[in-house]
């Protein structure tokens, strides 16, 4: 929801088990295209079936998923089989996968782009991405701890860059209390904010 005005604007998804936390086995038999199709065709099967209208849907995307370069086309057909267009979902990755490679990770999120997706970024357990100006340009949403908004100022640069932007820096757990404190580090949105007594 939105911090300004508790305004529920567009959800986040949870997906288990994330393609990562596959067994082995299961993993090795599975490609992070086909993984990821899958999932993005239950997600908006599933955003049909319940009428959640607002846009864009958050998919959380393996890291692996950017060594494949045919997935692009793949999930474009794939949201366009389920009577989506690609900017109606956001692709969340690991803040990870850009830090040690950010240019060639960059290039292949910039394929997605292409193919209309939107790109996400997922801070909420490693910060260590150079934000450049590609990164800066590609990100739309950006997922950070609240706490960690609150005593790190290179997310808060971070936050403060994509909001200024037009993205969303979506926190987790934020209390209502430090609301507007966030907000003026750059944050956006909450998930499962916590109430103060």
């Amino acid at each position: 929801m939105k911090l300004s005005d508790g305004e529920i604007d567009f959800p986040i998804t949870r997906v288990d088990p994330l393609f990562e936390d596959l067994p082995m086995s299961r993993a090795s038999l599975t490609s992070p295209t086909a993984w990821m199709v899958m999932t993005l065709r239950r997600i908006a099967q599933s955003a049909r079936q319940y009428d959640v209208m607002v846009r864009p849907l958050h998919v959380p995307a393996p890291m692996t998923l950017l060594m494949a370069d045919d997935a692009p086309r793949h999930l474009k057909v794939a949201s366009e089989a389920e009577g989506c267009c690609p900017q109606e979902f956001v692709l969340e990755f690991q803040d990870a996968c850009l830090a040690a490679t950010e240019n060639g990770a960059l290039d292949r999120m910039e394929d997605f782009r292409r193919q209309g997706f939107r790109i996400g970024i997922d801070a909420r357990r490693s910060s260590g991405t150079p934000f450049g100006a590609r990164v800066r340009t590609a990100v739309e949403r950006m997922r950070v701890s609240a706490e960690e908004l609150l005593i790190n100022e290179a997310i808060q640069q971070r936050a403060e860059i994509v909001s200024s932007l037009g993205g969303a820096v979506i926190l987790d757990r934020a209390h209502w209390k430090q609301a507007d404190l966030l907000v003026s580090y750059g944050a956006t949105h909450s998930l499962k904010m916590i109430a103060d007594a």
